[in-house]
Order: structure tokens, then sequence, then C-alpha cells
């Protein structure tokens, strides 16, 4: 019976997830765990490796390289959570990034990889770089519930991390 509990309640959570991704639900539908905000960052970790394996383009790229710079936005997000006076949040914000970024990424590798080989590698590369620029206000919509500020700004601080993500990465990227 156990089992079926367990079921039910990832079940439920990766339901939340979507929800979030589809930008019905916030961080505060997520329970406040620090076992879960472990999950997801194994959840995003095994995302972003396979996308390395199975992506011939991305397997270029420097896989610590990637994780560092995901550590350094979620550094950023919850350097935003601090300052807007909500540092008791930053746990529910950041699983919920993790946990909803691991879900685009693997929706990112499978449209990639199955598409791929029937429309061609360009217009399954647009699409898969359209589920990725998707996080962008999915991750703007998190930090907007977790701060209590209308979605704009909310999402302003998602491409303010972005481009400072990109930024960090292209700076080290060019030093190896």
């Amino acid at each position: 019976m156990k089992h079926r509990y367990c079921d039910r309640t990832l079940l439920l959570l990766l339901r939340t997830f979507l929800d979030i991704i589809a930008l019905r639900k916030g961080p505060e539908h997520v329970p406040d765990s620090w076992l879960l905000l472990v999950l997801s960052g194994a959840m995003m970790i095994v995302a972003t490796f396979a996308a390395t394996v199975l992506i011939e383009e991305l397997a270029q790229q420097d896989f610590r390289l990637t994780i560092a710079t995901a550590t350094f936005g979620l550094m950023f997000y919850g350097a935003v959570l601090f300052v807007f006076g909500h540092p008791r949040r930053i746990v529910r914000a950041i699983t919920c990034v993790l946990g909803c970024g691991a879900i685009l990424t693997v929706l990112y590798v499978a449209e990639f990889v199955l598409f791929r080989p029937i429309v061609g590698p360009a217009a399954a590369g647009t699409v898969a770089a359209l589920i990725a620029l998707w996080s962008i206000p999915v991750e703007g919509h998190i930090i907007s519930r977790a701060i209590q500020q209308h979605r704009f700004i909310g999402v302003a601080i998602a491409v303010a991390a972005f481009i400072l993500q990109f930024g960090f990465q292209s700076a080290f990227s060019a030093r190896s």
C-alpha cells in the first residue's frame, strides 16, 4: 500500500510541476522540503547529462561548466529572493526552477531526438529552442510568485538571470 501512496504523491508533484510550466500554479503549491530540492536537483543533473549524451551539438559543451552555470543562476535567484525579503521561500522556488527545468529539458531532448529524423535538424532545432526559451517565462512566473510581484517583474528577473548565465558560460568557455 505504501507504493500506491508514493506513486500518487510523485504523480501529484509531476502534475504540479506541469501546472507551473503552464503558468497555472506557483512555488507555493510545492512542499518546502530539502529532500524535494535535492531530488529536483538530481532530476535536473540527469536530464542535462542525457541532453549532452543524446544531442551531438550539446556533447561539445563541458558538462561541469553547464552545471556551474545553472548553479550560478540558482544563486542569483536565491539572492533575488533574499533581497526582496523572502529568504524562507528559497527552497520552494529553487525546487520549482529545478523540477520544471528538468521536465523542460526532457521535453527538449525528446522533441529534438524524435523529430530530427522526420522534419530535419533545422526545424527540430527551432522547436527545441522554443521549448528551451519557454524556461524564461516559467522561471519568471516562479520568481514573481515567490516575491509576490507582477509576472512582468519576474520575467525581467529571469531575463537578467539568462543574460548573466550566458555571460558566465561565455567567459569560462572562452578560457578552456
